[in-house]
């Protein structure tokens, strides 16, 4: 379908300059997260996987996950891979069947169950494009989740810390879990820890200055609302794809208005 193709072809290109941002040299601009919004890792890992195509991604994302592998959240990306619909699953281990991704790290391998190894004749691409990828330090400075999880290490709490950056937050415990993948519980202690030391108030904003984010640019939403946007060019109803377009929610989703805002 046309319209389904242009979905992609949009995400695709937003995407990419996503990855410039994390370390990837494609020729594009980067994702200013201070103008733009943040990155969450795990989210745009799951948005690439279902809108991927054939091109040097299938070799450059295996690279990075071995470069970055130590500062992705398995745990989050596993439970957030889980939270979408079987169809969509389908289309990621469809899309990971390229031999490549076998020569990604085990813990991300696991997620998606596979099982082969990486074929002897495609290692030298894989370290090709190792060599290519910037460095972590420089993406530290670019990606305010990543430089938190070198502070903080991979758990949840450091990307709490990360989007109480962003402008007005205001979020209760409950929605934040959400937005993070986590369990409430969880969320809800870090919240307490993080208030009995005066880092947050009351109302879960942070005390002082701070270097102040718009939003979220790509997050769990994100991949929600690709998802739905992508089925929603199925129907052949006006009626029922204007309802889903009505119910899509891009408070903590940039990356997701800016596709609906170019294809509607």
């Amino acid at each position: 379908m046309k319209s389904i193709r242009n979905i992609q072809d949009k995400a695709n290109t937003i995407i990419q300059n996503a990855w410039v941002t994390l370390g990837i040299p494609f020729d594009l601009p980067i994702i200013n997260e201070k103008e733009q919004g943040i990155i969450d890792i795990e989210s745009l890992i799951l948005s690439t996987l279902l809108i991927m195509k054939q091109g040097r991604i299938v070799t450059d994302l295996p690279a990075w996950l071995i470069r970055f592998s130590s500062l992705v959240n398995h745990q989050k990306l596993k439970t957030m891979f889980k939270s979408i619909s079987p169809g969509h699953r389908n289309i990621i281990i469809k899309n990971l069947n390229h031999p490549t991704f076998h020569g990604a790290p085990e813990s991300f391998k696991k997620i998606f169950n596979l099982k082969e190894q990486l074929p002897d004749s495609l290692l030298s691409a894989i370290d090709l494009r190792l060599q290519k990828l910037n460095t972590i330090e420089n993406v530290a400075r670019l990606s305010i989740m990543i430089r938190n999880r070198l502070l903080y290490g991979t758990g949840f709490r450091a990307d709490l810390v990360t989007i109480t950056h962003i402008k007005g937050l205001g979020m209760k415990g409950s929605q934040l879990a959400k937005l993070l993948c986590a369990n409430d519980s969880t969320i809800s202690r870090v919240l307490n820890d993080l208030k009995a030391c005066q880092f947050l108030d009351h109302d879960n904003e942070r005390i002082g200055l701070i270097d102040i984010y718009p939003r979220m640019f790509i997050s769990t939403q994100s991949v929600w609302n690709l998802s739905e946007m992508i089925d929603a060019f199925k129907f052949s109803f006006k009626e029922l794809k204007k309802s889903v377009f009505e119910n899509l929610n891009f408070k903590h989703d940039g990356f997701g208005r800016k596709i609906f805002t170019e294809i509607t």
